[in-house]
């Protein structure tokens, strides 16, 4: 049993705090914990680059970092 974890992200601008599993992608956490489904899931794969955001201005596909370590950084998605 996974505990969950206190995060806080800026996402275009807004802050926002929640709860969250360890293990949760960082485009999970936009797509279904604050409804932001612009990000998409293209490939299951990493290959696609469909889920890229900017975190603190660098791109990076969303399906291959964790919400946790997103933590206290700039997201845009």
């Amino acid at each position: 049993m996974s505990v969950s974890q206190p995060i806080t992200v800026t996402v275009n601008g807004d802050r926002k705090t929640a709860e969250v599993e360890p293990r949760l992608l960082l485009v999970h956490f936009l797509r279904e914990t604050l409804r932001l489904t612009g990000t998409h899931i293209g490939c299951d794969t990493t290959h696609c680059g469909a889920c890229t955001v900017l975190v603190e201005g660098v791109p990076v596909k969303s399906c291959t970092m964790l919400a946790v370590q997103a933590d206290g950084q700039q997201v845009t998605t």
